[in-house]
This record gives C-alpha cells, structure tokens and sequence, in this order.
C-alpha cells in the first residue's frame, strides 16, 4: 500500500436511499472520505483536465501504434496494431475486423510468443499474452514512445 486509492459511485436517489446511513446497506473503506486521499484526487482530476491528459494520450497511442504496425508489417509480416484511447493490440491482418475469438488467425498466441520474447530481450515488456491488450500512460512521453519504437525494431530484426 501507501498510495491514496480514490474511488466514487452514485446513482438515482432512490438506489442511493439505500446506502448507510439513509438505508440498510453498509459502506466503508480502510480510506474512504479520507481527506488527503480526496485531495489527492481531486488535483489529479484537475491535472487530468488542465494538461489535457485523454487527448494527449489518444495522440501519443494513434502516432505509437501507426509506427508499430509499420515495424511489425516489415519485420513480421502482414500485421494490425488497433487502438481505442489509450488502449492498443496488435493482430495478424486477416483483411476484417476481429469481432469474435474465432476472427483470430490460429497462429496469433505462436506469433505473439515469438515477438514478446524479442521485445523483452530488448526491455521492452508487453502484455505476456497476445490475447491481452497494451496501455499506454501519460509517463510514456514521445521521447520514451520512440526509444520503445527503436527497442521494438531492433526486437522483431531478430525474428
């Protein structure tokens, strides 16, 4: 522990009504309502809004993944690198969206094995399974995205 963990829920006043002390269902946390721990929160969230912390993430991962799939296209073969928000993974190219398991080239978890285990020689840790996605943090600046990218390439070199 020792980090301040933050966390809220709501709904309609009538579901609300239930919770202590109005209603029969108890709530409680080791920190809820603990005031560092709101006041940590909060400058977050106003961090968040300030530096504008979403866009700058969605811009970073859509630049992040467009150059990955580049590198993976030239050293793998033929491969798609999707990204929603912050959020990517990367896939054989099938030529269709993946919207079901059985979408997934049967190759994908042998590939995806070979190409984990370059990344982590280069120091580069991915998600230890193919069929788990990639999340980018507002830590991961451009300058720390490109020596990712030049790890990454240097990784699939070897494959």
């Amino acid at each position: 522990g020792g980090g301040f963990p933050v966390g809220c829920y709501g709904g309609r006043k009538d579901i609300m009504d239930f919770v202590a002390p109005s209603g029969p269902v108890y709530q409680a946390g080791t920190l809820s309502a603990n005031p560092v721990g709101m006041r940590a929160g909060l400058a977050t969230l106003k961090k968040v809004e300030r530096e504008k912390v979403h866009q700058v993430l969605e811009m970073r991962t859509q630049k992040f993944t467009k150059e990955l799939e580049v590198l993976l296209r030239e050293y793998v073969g033929p491969m798609k690198v999707i990204h929603q928000g912050s959020i990517f993974w990367m896939h054989a190219d099938t030529g269709r969206t993946i919207r079901r398991f059985e979408d997934i080239n049967k190759e994908h978890a042998d590939n995806f094995k070979r190409i984990f285990h370059a990344a982590l020689k280069q120091n580069v840790y991915l998600a230890p399974s193919g069929f788990e996605v990639g999340f980018l943090g507002y830590a991961h600046t451009d300058q720390v995205l490109d020596e990712c990218l030049l790890k990454m390439k240097n990784a699939l070199k070897t494959l």
